[in-house]
C-alpha cells in the first residue's frame, strides 16, 4: 500500500530534480548568455558615443551658422526690403531678443518698422472672448468692415485686427480698434502708433495644447492677414514648430501653408536673417517654409535682391 510518506518523498524528489536541472542548465548557458549580453551592451555604448559625436558636430555647425549670420547677416539681407514698411505682430511670450533681432534685420534690409503690436494672454483666453465679440459688434468697429459669419471670438478678433493693420477703412478705424483692444488689455503697441502695411511678420513662441482656443485664435489672425492681401511670414522658435505651436499650425493648415511663409528658428541670428529673406521672397509671390523642423521645405530662402 502506497503511504503518505511515499507521496512526500516522490514530490521532494521531483523538486530536487528540477532544481538540479536549473543549476546544470544555468551553468551550461551562463557563459554564452553573459557573453552575448556583454557584446550587446558594448554595441549600444558604441552607438551612444557615435550619436554623441554627431550631436556635437551638428551643434558646432549650428553655432557656426549663427556666428556667420551675426557677422554677415546684414550684408545678406541688404536692399531686400528697401523702402518697405513692415508691421511686426508678436504673440504672448515672444522674447525681446527675437523681436529686436527681427527688427534689426528689417532695418538692415532697408525696411522700416511700421508698428510693433503685441498680443497679451488675455487675447488668447477663451473666458475673455465676450469682450472681443462686444468690440466687434459695438460702435468701435469700422463701418465698412464686414464681420465673418461666425460667433467665434478668435475669428472675429483676427478679422477686425487684420482689417485695420492692413490699412483698410479710415485712419480713425485703426485708432479706435487698437484703442478698444488696449482697453481690454489684449493688445499693446510699442510707441503708441502703427502705420498700416501689407507686409507683416508674426512672431510666435512655444507650443499650445491640441485644439486649443489660443492656438486657433493665433492662426485665425494669420489667416485673416493673408486673406486680406498681406504678405505674411510667421517666424517662431523650434518649440513653435511642434504640435500646437503657431508655426506647426500654419504648416498643417492647407490654407495658410500655401499662402503664408514660415521660419522655425527665428530665435537665432540665422533664423532672423531667414525671416527677412522669406518676407522679401513673399513680396515677389514666393512662399516657403524654412528651418530644421518638420514641414520645412529648406533650411533657408535663397538670397535674392
Amino acid at each position: 500500500m502506497i503511504s503518505f510518506r511515499y507521496h512526500l518523498v516522490s514530490i521532494v524528489a521531483i523538486f530536487l530534480a528540477l532544481a538540479l536541472g536549473i543549476v546544470v542548465g544555468t551553468t551550461a548557458l551562463n557563459g554564452p548568455i553573459t557573453k552575448d549580453l556583454r557584446n550587446q551592451v558594448n554595441d549600444l555604448k558604441k552607438q551612444r558615443d557615435g550619436l554623441t559625436t554627431q550631436v556635437k558636430a551638428l551643434q558646432g555647425q549650428v553655432d557656426d551658422a549663427s556666428q556667420f549670420a551675426s557677422t554677415y547677416g546684414s550684408q545678406l539681407v541688404a536692399k531686400t526690403l528697401t523702402g518697405q514698411s513692415v508691421i511686426v505682430v508678436s504673440m504672448p511670450g515672444t522674447s525681446s531678443a527675437m523681436q529686436d533681432g527681427i527688427s534689426k534685420q528689417i532695418s538692415a534690409a532697408g525696411g522700416k518698422i511700421g508698428g510693433q503690436v503685441t498680443l497679451t494672454k488675455d487675447y488668447l483666453d477663451p473666458r475673455r472672448g465676450s469682450g472681443i465679440s462686444s468690440l466687434a459688434t459695438g460702435p468701435a468697429h469700422p463701418i465698412a468692415w464686414t464681420a465673418p459669419e461666425t460667433s467665434d471670438a478668435g475669428q472675429l478678433g483676427g478679422s477686425l485686427l487684420a482689417y485695420v493693420l492692413l490699412g483698410k477703412g479710415q485712419q480713425t478705424d485703426l485708432t479706435q480698434v487698437l484703442g478698444g483692444f488696449a482697453e481690454l488689455h489684449m493688445v499693446t503697441v510699442a510707441g503708441g502708433s502703427v502705420t498700416p502695411s501689407t507686409s507683416v511678420v508674426v512672431l510666435g513662441t512655444g507650443t499650445l495644447p491640441a485644439k486649443d482656443y489660443g492656438g486657433a485664435a493665433e492662426l485665425a489672425l494669420v489667416g485673416a492677414l493673408a486673406h486680406g492681401g498681406a504678405k505674411v511670414v510667421v517666424a517662431g522658435d523650434v518649440a513653435s514648430a511642434k504640435a500646437g505651436g503657431l508655426v506647426a499650425l500654419v504648416r498643417d493648415s492647407a490654407t495658410t501653408r500655401s499662402g503664408v511663409s514660415s521660419v522655425d528658428d527665428a530665435n537665432s541670428a540665422f533664423g532672423q536673417v531667414s525671416s527677412v529673406l522669406a518676407l522679401s521672397a513673399a513680396m515677389k509671390g514666393q512662399q516657403g517654409h524654412y528651418g530644421t523642423e518638420q514641414g520645412a521645405d529648406a533650411l533657408f530662402p535663397s538670397p535674392t535682391k
